[in-house]
């Protein structure tokens, strides 16, 4: 077990590592290997207990779960930060698998339930850590500190946390580079705080779209998932429309794989009798025009995966399973109902706001690195004299 401690002005590499440090103001930073899992999962259970609301991405049911499914793919190990010789912080530490830069395989480290090979990737977003707010830049200043005694990896990465948060840790590095990207979002609470309908939240020609639509479908039925059983019958739906859309445009659809699609089974068991899930099914007569899976984190809804029909002329099953969707939601009582990072037209049209989620990577200095780049600005070179002579 590697040990740093830290105090929150100060950063010292401790030369014995023996003892924890006693005194309330330091910060101490344990890396423990996968052999303690079952330890700190009973740690990271302990220290849910302390917060009042926990980001669902960084709680103990989605990372056990996520080590349950992925922990024989992905290697990982857990920072445990200690105070007073009581834990009071945790997180997970991933080692990519497959990881590109561009063309060049890297190595790479990952903050949180992240780094496996794309096909498999449950694409985290709202990742977030375990600790105190007022805990969490003394953490990453300790935690950069402590691995860089471990000299095998090409970059350290930051998957999908709110951009809020990780500019909170001021990570000045020249080496780091950031992405930034919108996660549109429909604000329930301020259409209830105003005393309007739902459909009044969006723009002309969508509610005058959905309006007819809803017409011309005629008697819509829709049902949210009370039990394990129903979740499981509009999962498996979900998942039909979903490969048969994708694979229709020649994609393999995120279900092809099976990692995938099993952590998301397990989920179902764990998620749904606490309320941390939602799987919503709308139906006419007996066929199925489209569902969602949803994720309910900190009473804000993710929107994280679906499945709709076929589009037919001007009939759109997949913007009516959305807007009833968020009409459940909000007779629900969530915040909000967030579609998640990108910027379609779709989630822009159903939507009322925008926040953002960062994708941020620290590379080591590197001769790969250093190649990639210098081929990159030729490129770039290129197509600017190319546009030039046009």
């Amino acid at each position: 077990m590697t040990t740093l401690h830290c105090s929150n002005q100060e950063i010292n590499q401790n030369s014995d590592n023996r003892t924890d440090s006693v005194s309330s103001g330091i910060l101490s930073l344990h890396l423990r290997e996968r052999d303690q899992t079952q330890d700190c999962l009973q740690i990271w259970q302990t220290l849910e207990a302390q917060f009042e609301d926990v980001p669902l991405m960084c709680s103990s049911v989605w990372t056990s779960t996520w080590i349950e499914q992925y922990g024989d793919l992905v290697p990982y190990s857990f920072v445990v930060a200690s105070r007073d010789q009581i834990p009071c912080g945790i997180c997970l530490l991933t080692e990519g698998v497959e990881q590109f830069d561009g063309p060049l395989p890297i190595k790479t480290l990952h903050l949180g339930t992240a780094g496996e090979p794309a096909a498999d990737s449950v694409c985290v977003e709202y990742n977030s850590l375990l600790i105190q707010p007022a805990d969490q830049s003394a953490f990453m200043k300790a935690l950069l500190e402590l691995l860089s005694d471990h000299p095998t990896w090409d970059s350290l990465n930051f998957d999908g946390f709110d951009s809020i948060e990780l500019e909170n840790w001021d990570l000045s590095f020249p080496e780091i580079s950031v992405r930034k990207i919108e996660s549109r979002y429909f604000d329930l609470q301020l259409i209830r705080d105003e005393e309007r309908e739902v459909i009044s939240g969006f723009g002309y020609s969508t509610r005058k779209n959905l309006r007819k639509n809803m017409k011309t479908y005629g008697n819509l039925t829709t049902e949210w998932a009370e039990t394990i059983e129903q979740a499981e019958s509009i999962f498996s739906d979900l998942v039909t429309l979903h490969q048969t859309r994708w694979q229709k445009e020649g994609q393999p659809g995120s279900y092809a794989s099976e990692r995938f699609t099993r952590f998301h089974e397990a989920l179902i068991q764990k998620l749904i009798p606490t309320g941390q899930m939602g799987l919503f099914r709308v139906k006419i007569d007996d066929a199925v025009i489209g569902c969602v899976q949803v994720l309910i984190d900190r009473n804000r809804v993710l929107c994280y995966q679906g499945g709709s029909a076929e589009y037919q002329g001007k009939l759109s099953p997949g913007v009516i399973t959305d807007y009833l969707c968020i009409e459940e939601c909000f007779q629900r009582g969530f915040d909000a109902y967030d579609f998640l990072a990108g910027n379609s037209h779709h989630k822009q049209k159903m939507s009322t706001h925008h926040s953002y989620l960062t994708w941020a990577q620290i590379q080591r200095p590197r001769w790969k690195f250093t190649a990639l780049n210098a081929l990159r600005k030729i490129k770039q070179t290129m197509n600017l004299i190319r546009k030039s002579d046009q």
